[in-house]
């Protein structure tokens, strides 16, 4: 598996963008274009339901040899086996979830300087960065931090960090100009004609 300083594509499963079709085949599209990393997102989901696609998704990505994270259940990253957990900032906190996850990997959502510096603090071992875009993936979202955010990480972040947030071919571009090669990437992927293709398009842009 891929130490997290080589990531550059991060990807999902399919959730609210499934549109019935096999999950499965989502992901494997996905790890075929490039995806660095794949993390379990099934907010519409019971934790049963999610369990059991978190079980197959975790196969396919120890098969593949790609690192496997849990977005906000350290319950359900721990009874899979995942290689890490992400946190949201109303999640519990880093004290918290490491004497269980050990030295599995944790990564937290920021939204300003302050809160990516207490991440850091709390011994995260990677943070998002965002929502750097207007997006329609999350609901609840916190307010945009756009591209200036992303320029004052670059020289004060030790660890990983990746950009979210409405991002896709046609913008990441200025991502990467701010100077982040890591972007996490849902509905440009996901509902894109071709899944591979534009993962493959995604992933030679940030390389």
């Amino acid at each position: 598996m891929k130490p997290f300083y080589d990531i550059r594509l991060y990807c999902f499963s399919p959730g609210e963008f499934l549109k019935g079709r096999d999950p499965l085949e989502i992901v494997m599209a996905q790890i075929r274009g490039g995806a660095d990393v794949i993390q379990l997102r099934e907010k519409q989901m019971g934790k049963k339901a999610r369990l059991e696609l978190g079980g197959k998704i975790r196969a396919v990505t120890r098969r593949e040899a790609i690192p496997f994270i849990v977005n906000d259940d350290v319950d359900i990253a721990l009874i899979l086996d995942a290689d890490g957990v992400h946190l949201g900032q109303d999640d519990i906190p880093i004290k918290a979830a490491r004497p269980l996850m050990r030295d599995k990997i944790i990564g937290v959502s920021t939204h300003s300087v302050e809160q990516a510096m207490e991440a850091i603090a709390a011994g995260a071992d990677y943070i998002g960065v965002g929502p750097v875009f207007e997006t329609a993936t999350k609901k609840d979202r916190a307010p945009l931090v756009g591209l200036e955010l992303l320029r004052r990480i670059k020289d004060i972040c030790p660890i990983p960090y990746v950009a979210i947030g409405g991002i896709g071919k046609d913008n990441i571009a200025s991502v990467i100009e701010a100077g982040c090669h890591r972007a996490a990437v849902i509905s440009d992927i996901l509902l894109a004609p071709d899944i591979e293709d534009r993962c493959r398009l995604l992933k030679g842009m940030l390389e």
